[in-house]
């Protein structure tokens, strides 16, 4: 522990001086892959409901969404889906009743998880039998940052770069990157709007799951795991998507961007923070900054963002470098973990993941520091 703590202090004198689960939840995460998500944009309107089958449905055709046998709709019910945007109220219930059964199995799977299992010794020795994200790097981020946020800044940045939103309880979002879901959360706790939370690490999209549930917001906030080759977004249907620093890893940026630019709904709002590269980055550069990442990168520079939203008819009302507070963010995080970790210690498990997780944030803060990376907010809205 002493060897780790003197490497991360002589690191960080360095920035401070000017320079810088369960077998990977089987890889990717089927559970939640909720099947309703994807109804027509353009569904008949509010026709009444007969013989207990969608709405909206011409005379002689097969409704899209049936009851199951001995359930019925409630006022109640058909007065939240219209709330939420649902043309057919069907569709609403059957989504309820899809997360409620995954919230069901997830209990279930945490009780299993929980019994005494004498592990093979064959698997110990195997880094990808605990997952890319085991229990003691998830604590040592809640330590690192704001609880279940993984993101520089915390609470406080979070909830001051979704200002421009003006959200509340009449809108639905789109996040894209969630992580554990911790800042959907937090907006849907302080701004009561309803947040579709997707993660492309099915891994982290479980967990995320696992802490919506444990908090009973999992209809309110869902955390749902994404292809971003295959988005399958509903077309027209949120008021808001948002990325907090997660884009740089999305492959077809282009194609993934269109995607969101058509699940939005007129006047819809576009909110992204992202790393940008300033310069051109050589082979070599581009691959140690892959490997400390720990996965293949895909980034943008900030014109290409600018050229390929106005091609989506986006107006961009900020287009701002956000470089120097994202750095201080980072900096005050580091620099109070370490000070807490000198004053009170900490547990040897965590202390196994935090030379790696320093590194690469580390490496961030010098390429930030170097020039060849910004950290970009753009806001744009979309008639």
């Amino acid at each position: 522990m002493l060897e780790i703590l003197t490497r991360c202090h002589f690191w960080l004198i360095a920035i401070f001086s000017g320079i810088a689960s369960a077998r990977d939840a089987n890889k990717q995460v089927n559970a939640l892959k909720l099947k309703f998500w994807q109804r027509k944009s353009d569904a008949d309107g509010d026709a009444p409901e007969k013989g207990g089958g969608s709405v909206g449905v011409a005379q002689g055709e097969a409704p899209e969404f049936e009851m199951p046998p001995g359930h019925h709709l409630d006022f109640g019910t058909r007065m939240r889906a219209k709330w939420e945007g649902y043309d057919d109220p069907v569709e609403y219930y059957l989504l309820q009743l899809e997360i409620d059964a995954y919230a069901d199995w997830l209990r279930k799977m945490r009780v299993w998880l929980a019994r005494p299992v004498e592990p093979e010794l064959s698997e110990l020795a195997l880094d990808d039998e605990i997952g890319r994200w085991p229990p003691d790097r998830i604590r040592l981020y809640d330590k690192l940052f704001d609880h279940g946020i993984m993101m520089p800044g915390g609470h406080e940045y979070a909830l001051e770069l979704a200002k421009p939103l003006a959200l509340d309880e009449t809108l639905s979002c789109l996040e894209i990157g969630a992580k554990l879901g911790g800042v959907a959360r937090l907006l849907a706790d302080r701004l009561g709007v309803w947040v579709t939370a997707l993660e492309p690490d099915g891994e982290l999209a479980l967990l995320g799951m696992e802490r919506s549930v444990q908090a009973g917001v999992q209809k309110r906030v869902p955390v749902q795991t994404l292809d971003p080759l295959q988005p399958e977004l509903r077309k027209g249907y949120f008021n808001v998507v948002y990325s907090y620093g997660e884009l740089y890893k999305i492959p077809e940026k282009e194609t993934f961007l269109k995607a969101l630019a058509e699940t939005l709904r007129d006047h819809g709002q576009l909110l992204v923070t992202d790393y940008v590269l300033t310069r051109d980055l050589d082979e070599n550069e581009l691959a140690n900054w892959a490997r400390l990442e720990g996965e293949e990168l895909f980034p943008w520079t900030a014109q290409e963002y600018k050229s390929r939203l106005g091609q989506l008819k986006f107006d961009i009302r900020i287009a701002k470098d956000e470089s120097e507070t994202h750095l201080k963010h980072i900096k005050l995080a580091w620099m109070t973990m370490l000070s807490d970790i000198q004053k009170a210690g900490l547990d040897p498990d965590i202390m196994d993941y935090l030379e790696p997780e320093m590194e690469m944030w580390m490496n961030r803060v010098k390429m930030l520091e170097n020039g060849s990376l910004a950290f970009y907010r753009f806001y744009a809205t979309i008639n």
